[in-house]
C-alpha cells in the first residue's frame, strides 16, 4: 500500500504537466523616447558692456549716452554660436511599472539646469536636480577699489591722500570748492576701472517619495543653494573739520562679496483612509528645516577720502580711515506642521493646519567701530542678539453644502509671532563712524498676534446666475509698535453669470475699514526704545493706520460666433487714510485702477490671431513736514507730493499653419510703457522757518521717469515628412526652426541718466549726499537694443 502511494506521488507531476494550461500573457521589454533641440545663434545687433570713457564734462559713458547688455542678460546669458536648447530622454518598461527620465536645459550656459527622475509607479519616486540662477547686475560699473570679491577692499594710498587733501573744500560754494571738486573728479576718473557685478545661485536638490500602499505615503526632500558673487552696497560715514567732528552724511558705494549657503529639508508622513464615521480622511505631519550660513560676517573698505584722518576734537580732518559693514548673520528655522482634511458626516469638508516654528539667530556681534584714536565705545552688554522668534499657526476651513445650490464656508486663522529676543540697554554707540554718542538706546522685540475670520455664502439662484457674499474680520494685536490693536472689517459681494447666449460675466465689490484702538508712538516705541523723532512720531504707518478701502473687479467673455471672442476686464482699488491729530504725515491716499481688452479670432483651422491692451494707473498722495522749522508739526509746515504712475501694455500674436503639419509660422509682440510723474505742493518759504523752500504753489518736483520695453519674435517651423524621416532611418519626428528676435528697453530716469562715479555738486547746504565727499559705482544702465537670429533642429522619438 505504501509502495503504491509512493509511486502515485512520483508520477503525479508528470500527469499534471500533460494537462494543457493557457499561459498568462507577459509584457516584457523597455520603450524609449526623447526630445532634443540644438542649433546656432548669431547677433544682428548686440548690446555693448556700457563701460567706456567720454569727453568732458561727462568723462564717462552713461545710460543717456550708451547701452548695456546687463539688463538683457540679467537672468541668463544668450551667447552667439552653438547651443543646446534642451535634452529630454526617458525610458520605461512596457508593463508601465518602471520609468526613468533625464532632462537638461540651456546646457553649458550660466542658467543651465539638469534633472533626473526615476520611479516604480505607485510605490517609489525619486528626483535629483542641479540648476543655476544667475543675476547679472552690471557690466558698466566703475571702481577705484582693489580686492573685489574679498572682504578687504583697498585703495592706493597716494590716491587716498590726494582725495583727502581736497575733501575739506569739496562742499564749499566758492571758487576754492569748485577747484577741489574738479581735482577730486580728475583723480577718481584716472583711477577708475571696469567692474562686473553679478551673483549666481547653484542649487542641488533631491527628493524621494515612498507609497507602500493606498493609505500611507512618506516623503523627504533636501536642497542646498550656494550663492556667490558681488553686488553694490552703500556705506555712509560722518566727516568733519576743525575743533570738533561734524556729522555730514557722506556715502561710498562699495562692492559686497557674497558667499552663503541655504539648506532646506522636509520630511513628511501622510495617511489617507476613513474617519470613524466612514468618510474620507487625509492627515499628514511634516517637518521643515531651513538653515542659512553666511561664510562672510563683514567686510572692510578703505575710506577714499580719509587715509590719515583723526577723531575727536582738534584741528584737521575728522572721520574714519576705513569703513566696516556687517553682513547678514547665520540663522536657522525648524517647524512642525500637522494638516488634516476630513469629509464631514453631512455634505461638507473640514481642513485644518497646525504649525509651530522656532527661528534662532545667535551669531556674535560684529565690532563695527572703525574711528580709532581712543574713541572706542563701551563693550556691548551682550555678545550676540540671542534672537529667538517662535511662531504658532492655526488655520481652519469648514465647507458646508447646505443644499444643492447653497454653499457656506467658514474660515478662522490664528497666528502668533512670539519674539523672545532679549531687550538690551546700550549705553553708548558709534554715530556715523564719526564720534561716540552717550545717548542710551534699547532694542525692541517687536511681536504680534494676528486673527482672521470670515463667513462666505454662495448661492446658485438660477442655472445662469450665482451670487455670494463674504464678511471678514482681521485683528492685529501688536507689541512695540505704534498702534497697539487694529481691527479691520470687510464686506464683499460677487456674481458669476451667463448673461445671454454664451456671454459670461464675473464681478465683485469689496469694502473694508480698519481702525486702531490707540496710536501712540511715544508710549509704545519711543519711551521703551529711548529715542525720539518729530517726523517719526507724526508719520502714519500704512500697515496699521486707519484705512478705508474699496475694491472692485469685473470680467466679461463675449463670443461672436465660434471664431471670435472679446474679453473686457476692469479693476479698481482705492485706499484712503483718514487724517487725524495723531498721524498726519505719510501716505494719505493710494488709488489704482485698470482696464483691458483681449481679443482672439480664428479663421478656419489654419490661422489664429490674438491681441490685448491693458491700462493701469496708480496715484499716491504723500505728506511730509517740518525739518528744522521752528513751528514743528503745524499745518503751515506740511507739504505734500502727488505721485502718479501710468502703464500701457500691448500684446499681439499670430499663428498660421500655412501647410498643416508641414509649415507653420508664428509672430509674437509685446510693448510695455510706463511713466511716473511727481508734483509737489511745498509749504510757503519762510513761514515758521519752513525748510520746504517753496512758494506754496504746486510744482513739478522731478522730471518724469519713463520706461519702454518691446519684444518681437518671429518663428518658422518646418516639419519633415514622416515618410522622409523613416527613409532616413529615424523612428520619430524632425522639425527645423528659424527664429528672429528683436528686444529693446529704454529708461529715462533723471537719477541715473548722467550718473558718474563722482558727482561734483556743492550740495552740503541742501543735505543731499554730503557734498563732494561721496563716491558711486555708477553701475545701473537698463538700456539695450538686441537683435539675433537662431536656427535649430529638433528630434523626437
Amino acid at each position: 500500500m505504501a509502495g503504491v502511494a509512493f509511486a502515485a506521488l512520483r508520477i503525479a507531476p508528470a500527469l499534471g504537466a500533460d494537462i494543457p494550461v493557457k499561459a498568462e500573457p507577459q509584457i516584457v521589454g523597455w520603450y524609449f523616447y526623447g526630445d532634443v533641440e540644438v542649433g546656432g545663434r548669431a547677433y544682428i545687433e548686440k548690446p555693448p558692456t556700457g563701460f567706456g570713457r567720454a569727453p568732458p564734462p561727462a568723462n564717462w559713458l552713461t545710460p543717456r549716452t550708451t547701452q548695456s547688455i546687463a539688463k538683457f542678460w540679467e537672468y541668463g546669458e544668450i551667447p552667439q554660436g552653438f547651443f543646446v536648447d534642451h535634452i529630454w530622454v526617458g525610458a520605461g518598461t512596457r508593463d508601465g511599472l518602471y520609468s526613468v527620465e533625464v532632462f537638461a536645459k540651456d546646457v553649458g550656459y550660466n542658467n543651465q539646469s539638469y534633472y533626473l527622475t526615476a520611479m516604480k509607479v505607485g510605490e517609489h519616486y525619486f528626483t535629483a536636480g542641479w540648476d543655476q540662477i544667475p543675476h547679472l547686475i552690471s557690466t558698466s560699473a566703475k571702481t577705484i577699489y582693489q580686492g573685489v570679491g574679498t572682504t578687504n577692499l583697498t585703495i592706493d594710498p597716494t590716491l587716498r591722500a590726494n582725495l583727502q587733501a581736497n575733501s575739506q573744500n569739496a562742499t564749499a560754494g566758492n571758487p576754492a570748492g569748485q577747484t577741489a571738486r574738479t581735482n577730486i573728479e580728475g583723480f577718481v576718473n584716472n583711477a577708475e576701472r571696469s567692474l562686473t557685478l553679478a551673483t549666481r545661485r547653484d542649487t542641488a536638490s533631491a527628493d524621494y517619495r515612498y507609497a507602500p500602499d493606498g493609505n500611507w505615503e512618506f516623503k523627504v526632500d533636501y536642497s542646498n543653494t550656494h550663492r556667490t558673487g558681488t553686488r553694490p552696497l552703500s556705506m555712509n560715514w560722518g566727516a568733519g573739520f576743525g575743533a570738533a567732528p561734524g556729522f555730514a552724511s557722506s556715502f561710498v558705494e562699495t562692492i559686497q562679496p557674497i558667499d552663503d549657503h541655504t539648506q532646506n529639508v522636509n520630511a513628511m508622513v501622510q495617511y489617507a483612509g476613513n474617519s470613524f464615521w466612514g468618510k474620507r480622511w487625509v492627515s499628514n505631519v511634516k517637518y521643515t528645516g531651513s538653515f542659512y550660513d553666511n561664510s562672510l560676517k563683514y567686510y572692510d573698505a578703505d575710506n577714499p577720502f580719509c587715509v590719515t584722518c583723526g577723531s575727536g576734537a582738534g584741528p584737521g580732518p575728522r572721520g574714519p580711515n576705513f569703513l566696516r559693514m556687517s553682513l547678514a548673520p547665520s540663522n536657522a528655522a525648524n517647524a512642525v506642521t500637522w494638516t488634516n482634511a476630513l469629509d464631514m458626516p453631512w455634505q461638507g469638508r473640514f481642513t485644518s493646519t497646525l504649525q509651530y516654528n522656532m527661528m534662532q539667530q545667535n551669531d556674535p556681534f560684529v565690532p563695527t567701530a572703525t574711528i580709532g584714536n581712543g574713541l572706542v565705545p563701551a563693550p556691548l552688554p551682550e555678545s550676540s542678539a540671542n534672537a529667538q522668534v517662535n511662531t504658532f499657526l492655526s488655520n481652519n476651513v469648514l465647507t458646508n453644502q447646505i443644499s444643492k445650490d447653497v454653499k457656506w464656508t467658514l474660515r478662522y486663522r490664528y497666528y502668533d509671532f512670539d519674539n523672545r529676543t532679549p531687550e538690551v540697554l546700550i549705553t553708548n554707540y558709534v554715530n556715523s563712524d564719526s564720534s561716540i554718542s552717550n545717548s542710551d538706546r534699547r532694542n525692541l522685540a517687536i511681536a504680534y498676534t494676528k486673527q482672521n475670520a470670515s463667513s462666505e455664502v454662495s448661492w446658485r439662484m438660477a442655472p445662469w446666475l450665482s451670487v455670494g457674499g463674504l464678511y471678514g474680520w482681521e485683528q492685529y494685536d501688536r507689541t512695540r509698535r505704534e498702534a497697539n490693536v487694529t481691527n479691520e472689517h470687510t464686506g464683499k459681494v460677487f456674481m458669476d453669470a451667463d448673461l445671454f447666449g454664451d456671454v459670461k460675466g464675473r464681478g465683485s465689490l469689496l469694502f473694508s475699514t480698519r481702525r486702531y484702538n490707540n496710536y501712540d508712538i511715544t508710549q509704545f516705541v519711543e519711551t521703551p526704545g529711548i529715542s525720539f523723532s518729530e517726523n517719526l512720531t507724526a508719520m502714519r504707518k500704512f500697515t496699521m493706520a486707519n484705512r478705508d478701502r474699496w475694491k472692485a473687479e469685473a470680467f466679461l467673455d463675449v463670443p461672436f460666433g465660434t471664431d471670435v471672442t472679446v474679453t473686457p476686464t476692469a479693476g479698481l482699488r482705492d485706499d484712503t487714510y483718514p487724517i487725524d491729530v495723531v498721524n498726519q504725515l505719510g501716505v494719505k491716499r493710494d488709488t489704482g485702477w485698470n482696464a483691458g481688452l483681449d481679443v482672439s479670432a480664428r479663421v478656419g483651422d489654419t490661422f489664429k490671431v490674438t491681441g490685448g491692451y491693458n491700462y493701469e494707473m496708480r496715484a499716491r498722495t504723500m505728506a511730509d513736514c517740518c525739518g528744522g522749522a521752528a513751528g514743528g508739526l503745524i499745518p503751515e509746515n506740511i507739504w505734500s507730493s502727488d505721485i502718479n504712475q501710468r502703464y500701457h501694455t500691448f500684446i499681439a500674436s499670430a499663428d498660421w499653419k500655412a501647410i498643416p503639419d508641414k509649415l507653420h509660422f508664428g509672430l509674437y509682440y509685446v510693448l510695455a510703457l510706463g511713466a511716473e510723474y511727481n508734483d509737489t505742493a511745498p509749504c510757503a518759504s519762510g513761514v515758521n522757518g519752513c525748510t520746504g523752500n517753496g512758494t506754496g504753489v504746486t510744482t513739478t518736483q522731478f522730471p518724469p521717469e519713463r520706461n519702454s520695453f518691446q519684444r518681437l519674435s518671429a518663428v518658422a517651423s518646418y516639419f519633415v515628412d514622416p515618410d522622409v524621416v523613416r527613409q532616413m532611418g529615424w523612428v520619430g519626428s524632425v522639425v527645423f526652426r528659424v527664429r528672429y528676435t528683436y528686444e529693446r528697453n529704454r529708461t529715462e530716469n533723471w537719477a541715473i541718466d548722467n550718473m558718474t562715479p563722482y558727482i561734483p555738486t556743492a550740495d552740503q547746504t541742501t543735505d543731499l549726499t554730503g557734498g563732494g565727499r561721496s563716491l558711486f559705482l555708477a553701475y545701473n544702465n537698463p538700456n539695450y537694443t538686441a537683435q539675433y537670429i537662431a536656427a535649430s533642429v529638433g528630434f523626437k522619438w
